[in-house]
């Protein structure tokens, strides 16, 4: 079956997403294309029968030594929303749009004070991620037949000039790769698609050993009952990665959360984020957010302060805290041991979406009047 140019994206509360993806690290700057198999967003599931309401518990006195950053006089006459995307020591990585032509990776150093690109290119830079000093991004060109043409480099910080690790085509409405970390290196999805099989492979590059393979491979029949599996969101995590996936048997759909591992596998519909610990799987949701056990029947919900208001960015700082975002202007932390949530410090502007590193947050605001800052904060 001849598949229809004019697909849409997928679900109205996803599509929120890539209309804010200037502030998103995860999905900065990459088409979020999706195919026809998610034309319908899957209504959620029933809540889980053992919830418990976390309450909040106001504004958080400290969560470790905070400190802030401004860059606005490296951008006279401009108010960007950038965001760090990866820190190294006293180094904070992010990437730029300098000209209709012009991509650009930046370092910020902390100490200095400098703001140095290291990198440009005339393509269109995805999304950056990186592990210790090693740094890996993707690139992309729009190509004929609206599709994308794509290359995934790294580069370690000491090096000048980056080395191609993987490249590929996108068509038929499948999205360029969104790559990922996770304990074994860098991940992301590579999906080779005909008119009649889309074929999707988790691909994983360990920086320590140089190597490149497909841990996993999903293959979907197209036709007018579709047959197999197509994954089309994941996220990378301590424990490999945790993939929404449609599952199709004969035309019948179901789409479902499932963690390479195994340790968390339910049926799950429409979702603005999601992550996975050591413990919990979060849930973003329109309007709360869910962290459900991976070994138990216990769930916890927070509910936001309006029913439309989205969450996502959660990061683990430990088994059971856990950073993430409500809207665009507030990060919260969420103590399951306490059954509490707690703000950070108001900071009166757009911020992105916060990275975890090492040990440290980090995470751009963007104020009214134009201030641009970055802001990290060493967890106790």
């Amino acid at each position: 079956m001849k598949r229809n140019k004019s697909m849409i994206w997928v679900g109205l509360t996803m599509a929120v997403s890539v209309a804010l993806s200037g502030c998103f690290a995860e999905s900065k700057a990459t088409p979020q294309t999706e195919k026809s198999v998610d034309e319908t967003v899957t209504k959620s599931v029933p809540e889980h029968e053992d919830t418990t309401l976390l309450s909040s518990a106001g504004e958080i006195e400290s969560v470790g030594e905070m400190m802030t950053y401004d860059l606005s006089l490296f951008f006279a006459d401009q108010t960007p929303m950038i965001a760090p995307e990866h820190l190294v020591d006293t180094r904070i990585v992010y990437t730029y749009t300098t000209g209709e032509a012009t991509h650009e990776v930046f370092v910020y150093d902390t100490e200095q004070a400098s703001n140095q690109s290291i990198y440009k290119t005339s393509k269109t830079i995805g999304n950056l991620v990186g592990i210790d000093d090693e740094l890996v991004w993707l690139e992309y060109d729009i190509i004929e037949g609206e599709a994308f043409a794509w290359t995934i480099f790294r580069m370690k910080m000491s090096e000048t000039k980056p080395t191609e690790l993987y490249e590929g085509i996108s068509a038929f409405q499948t999205p360029p790769p969104n790559v990922v970390t996770s304990e074994g290196g860098f991940m992301w999805v590579d999906y080779v698609a005909s008119e009649t099989v889309t074929t999707s492979s988790l691909v994983q590059y360990s920086p320590t050993i140089g190597s490149v393979e497909a841990l996993r491979t999903y293959t979907l029949q197209e036709g007018e009952k579709r047959d197999g599996e197509y994954p089309f969101d994941y996220r990378g995590s301590v424990d490999g990665a945790l993939i929404h996936q449609s599952f199709f048997d004969q035309g019948d759909k179901t789409t479902r959360l499932v963690s390479i591992d195994g340790s968390f596998d339910e049926e799950m519909g429409a979702l603005i984020d999601f992550g996975m610990g050591t413990d919990y799987v979060a849930l973003g949701k329109e309007g709360r957010t869910e962290f459900v056990s991976k070994s138990s029947s216990q769930t916890f919900e927070y509910r936001g302060s309006q029913t439309k208001i989205t969450f996502d960015a959660f990061r683990f700082l430990d088994d059971d805290r856990i950073l993430f975002r409500e809207g665009m202007n507030r990060l919260l932390i969420a103590d399951l041991g306490q059954e509490s949530v707690a703000t950070l410090p108001n900071t009166s502007g757009t911020t992105s979406k916060p990275i975890y590193v090492d040990g440290r947050v980090a995470y751009g605001v963007l104020k009214e009047d134009g201030l641009i800052t970055f802001n990290t904060i060493q967890v106790d």
